[in-house]
């Protein structure tokens, strides 16, 4: 076969293609190598901008490399692996299932044709830090997904997923996976909350009647949904509240117990490019009911809301609210809110200073204490090119916007999801950024590691940080109890959820998991401290228990720390909601460590015999136990608390003989 003849202007070739190209005699052409491109991975291509392309992607991918040419026909092709052909490899792609660390090093495309022929070489590195998880139905189903919501439904101590679908006009059903407990997942098909297609942008988990089943609240662009857990794997749908009977557009929720009365309370936002709609906020009346509060502030300002997020960043005991004003890519940027807790179900409008001034398209929020200093910080995301806000703690009631660091000087359109999470268990925060590009395929996730001093590096390498988004909600959760934090990531276009494994590494881990009992049962609202020496220094870290993410998300309800080179943790502090305060020495690490809220018991006398008021855990069992000196004691009686207020009578009518009489409740 003759070749084909071309004519052309070498030098002009030359410069558009980035390829050294030779012509034979007579004007005959060789191929020409335009680009090597890698799956699913728009920012690593090789063209004549990245002449020496490096792709990462993790470990169990399934990925494939394509060679695209151009020149006269037949084309051949033959893959080389570090200088050696790979056999029967002779096509323009070169595909890879379930990616393994030996597939790293150099790929070498050769494309022939009769008049001769051209290579180009790209690195290819497999990052171990996760993998990939590409055969579970958490990843295979896919739809308009906007959140992902982690929480152990059915009380087998592993966390179950759920999954809110549905948006731009088009109503889905969500999805609910429960964990097998073996690192793979069972998709529920029937019953709720599954069996109800709508538009829910997001959800939240908590145990709103302290039954210790947990429940779950869903958003929609109407009615929304509350699902009562019936504690046998299976949920009711609650259809006379004042939570489900209100229709709005609502982005973000969060359970909160703000008056700190052992129950949790519901706030709801609203999204208004008119800026004239007002929030939600639902009391809970301790009866399995709530009411709908009228003359709280957090209703009364008339404003576009979307994210949302409860953190105590004044440490004073009481949960106080950040909103989020985005008001969507058709108005003005607008302000944040800031609304502190007062006490007493009352709260007070921050008006000063750059968390409550600055104006932009922001849509979620994350509380951390990134710098371990003891005080929450403030990260929230902008969309449609804006920069993020990342709002240093001052630990006097005031923030400093930082403003030189990678997390806020990134450009893009990150407006729906954030999390914060210390992956790598070096005992410090870290951040993951979703951009959702609005069908721009070049964008990706961001993920920022925190290097320990106030400062991030972003991370390059490995697929989370290298895929196509398109992504919107985000969260962290140690899924398979192995002590590192997984990632879990929706996408809105239809291609699929991301779910990748953490691997993890040689670093010490503490898991908390916290039971109330005269707080929420969900110990929603508690902060958890841990004491430790690493990296030559002692440290102490705190995490927050929060009811939600807001919009897109909501982290594990288990405090998760990370102890570096930490040989234990010194002390483990827990500060309950009710006020209580516990404190544990010298805790081993590497373990999930449950700890119970102590019951709270006041005592008074009638006629000579001693009447106790218990508060406990609803479904708990107590013995109340008497003593004369504080060595030897005796059983009172014994109590199990069945109603939904928690709370027990009990009347010692055989106290000991001695004038000194001390009591104890103690639970079984």
């Amino acid at each position: 076969m003759n070749p084909s003849f071309c004519q052309f202007d070498a030098s002009a070739l030359l410069l558009a293609v980035g390829i050294v190209l030779t012509s034979a005699a007579g004007g005959h052409c060789q191929p020409a190598i335009s680009s090597i491109q890698l799956s699913g991975h728009p920012q690593t291509i090789y063209d004549s901008f990245h002449p020496y392309a490096r792709f990462s992607a993790s470990v169990g991918a399934n990925v494939t490399l394509t060679v695209i040419a151009t020149g006269p026909a037949p084309l051949s092709y033959q893959w080389q692996f570090n200088g050696a052909n790979l056999p029967n490899e002779t096509n323009k792609t070169l595909p890879f299932i379930a990616l393994a660390l030996t597939n790293a090093g150099d790929y070498t495309a050769i494309v022939t044709n009769l008049s001769g022929g051209t290579n180009s070489v790209v690195t290819l590195q497999v990052d171990p830090t996760f993998t990939k998880i590409m055969d579970s139905p958490v990843v295979t189903n896919a739809d308009t997904s906007q959140g992902g919501f982690f929480a152990d439904y059915n009380n087998d101590g592993f966390l179950d997923l759920f999954v809110v679908n549905g948006q731009d006009g088009k109503a889905a059903n969500p999805f609910l996976y429960r964990n097998n407990g073996d690192g793979t997942f069972f998709q529920v098909l029937s019953g709720p909350p599954v069996d109800v297609s709508s538009q829910a942008p997001s959800a939240c988990w908590g145990d709103y009647d302290n039954d210790g089943n947990i429940d779950l609240f869903v958003t929609a662009t109407g009615p929304h949904f509350l699902y009562h857990n019936n504690g046998d794997g299976t949920f009711a749908r609650i259809l006379h509240d004042p939570t489900v009977t209100n229709s709005a557009i609502s982005y973000g929720c969060l359970w909160g117990d703000y008056d700190n009365d052992g129950f949790l309370d519901l706030f709801v936002t609203t999204i208004d490019p008119a800026a004239l709609s007002h929030c939600y906020l639902f009391r809970n009346k301790g009866d399995g009911t709530f009411t709908k509060e009228t003359n709280s502030i957090l209703v009364a300002d008339s404003a576009s809301s979307i994210g949302c997020a409860w953190g105590d960043y004044d440490d004073d005991g009481k949960p106080d609210l950040f909103v989020c004003g985005g008001r969507g890519p058709n108005a003005a940027p607008a302000p944040n809110r800031l609304y502190h807790n007062e006490g007493h179900g009352v709260f007070t409008r921050v008006t000063t200073g750059r968390v409550v001034t600055d104006a932009d398209y922001s849509g979620s929020c994350a509380w951390g204490d990134y710098d371990n200093d003891g005080y929450l910080d403030l990260f929230v995301v902008n969309g449609f090119g804006g920069l993020n806000f990342l709002y240093h703690n001052r630990r006097d009631g005031t923030f400093e916007r930082i403003t030189n660091s990678i997390v806020t000087t990134d450009v893009g359109n990150n407006w729906f999801g954030c999390a914060w999470g210390d992956y790598d268990n070096d005992g410090f925060l870290d951040l993951l950024v979703t951009d959702e590009g609005y069908n721009d395929a070049s964008v990706v996730n961001a993920l920022y590691h925190n290097n320990g001093d106030g400062t991030f590096t972003k991370i390059t390498n490995g697929s989370p940080v290298n895929e196509y988004s398109d992504s919107i909600g985000c969260a962290w959760a140690d899924y398979d109890n192995d002590g590192f934090l997984d990632l879990f990531v929706t996408r809105g276009d239809g291609r699929g959820n991301a779910l990748y494994h953490n691997n993890g590494n040689s670093n010490a881990w503490l898991t908390v998991k916290l039971v109330g009992t005269v707080s929420n049962r969900s110990a929603i609202g508690a902060r958890v401290r841990v004491r430790a020496f690493y990296r030559g220094a002692e440290r102490w870290q705190l995490r927050q228990i929060t009811g939600g993410g807001g919009w897109g998300s909501q982290q594990e309800l288990r405090a998760n720390f990370g102890l570096g080179d930490a040989t234990n943790a010194a002390t483990v502090r827990i500060e309950w909601p009710s006020g209580t305060v516990q404190e544990f020495q010298d805790v081993a690490p590497r373990q999930i460590l449950t700890i119970t809220e102590p019951p709270r018991l006041l005592a008074s006398a009638t006629n000579g015999l001693q009447q106790f008021y218990l508060k406990g855990g609803r479904g708990f069992q107590y013995e109340i136990d008497s003593s004369p000196d504080l060595y030897h004691w005796s059983t009172a009686g014994t109590l199990t608390i069945t109603n939904l207020s928690g709370t027990a009578m009990i009347i010692d009518t055989n106290p000991p003989a001695s004038d000194q009489r001390f009591y104890r409740a103690v639970s079984h």
